[in-house]
């Protein structure tokens, strides 16, 4: 009867009091009992003005989260919450610290598309073949990239060669290097 009687009793309770509190950050007489760790991992939020769409992200994420979608001129760059394990590890390698993980983490959603969090970024197009090629922004920033560690004495020419060069694709520099007078072969 001991065991019994004590189950009655805390059924008689619960259906009395209340015992569920507000999610995520609800009071319950007095006493917090859920609340969001400062610095902790939630939501992914990108700079939209950082982002360069260079895919250091995606390459160091261990759960293949996020991904890179090419699509005619634009680059996106989304993030899956669905399959993430909130590590931080794009966060920490973004060369631009484009990307963060906000405490944010209630994201439940009807939809699966509430999941993804996402930022589109411009492509350059080839002059000559038309192919599109990386986002503006990467390609500046890497021109920026070299330019500050670049040798003095040959600053100048690469300057002129990348304000030429960055216009085109991979393939059409080979074919045209000598045509604009990008080749390497001038400096020797």
């Amino acid at each position: 009867m001991g065991g019994k009687g004590k189950l009655l009793k805390e059924v008689v309770n619960n259906l009395t009091e209340c015992v569920t509190i507000d999610y995520p950050g609800g009071t319950w007489p007095g006493k917090k009992f859920s609340h969001i760790v400062p610095g902790g991992r939630g939501k992914h939020e990108f700079d939209e003005e950082k982002c360069i769409g260079c895919a250091s992200c995606r390459n160091v994420c261990p759960n293949y989260t996020i991904s890179i979608i090419d699509q005619d001129e634009k680059r996106t760059v989304s993030v899956f919450l669905g399959r993430c394990m909130f590590c931080g590890r794009c966060m920490f390698d973004c060369p631009e610290e484009a990307i963060k993980l906000t405490p944010q983490y209630e994201f439940a959603n009807t939809s699966k598309d509430g999941l993804y969090i996402k930022n589109t970024l411009e492509r350059r197009k080839c002059k000559n073949c038309g192919s599109y090629l990386f986002p503006d922004k990467q390609l500046k920033r890497a021109r920026e990239r070299v330019l500050a560690e670049i040798d003095e004495r040959v600053r100048h020419v690469f300057e002129q060669d990348t304000k030429i060069y960055l216009d085109y694709c991979s393939d059409c520099r080979k074919k045209l290097g000598y045509v604009m007078n990008t080749n390497t072969r001038k400096y020797y």
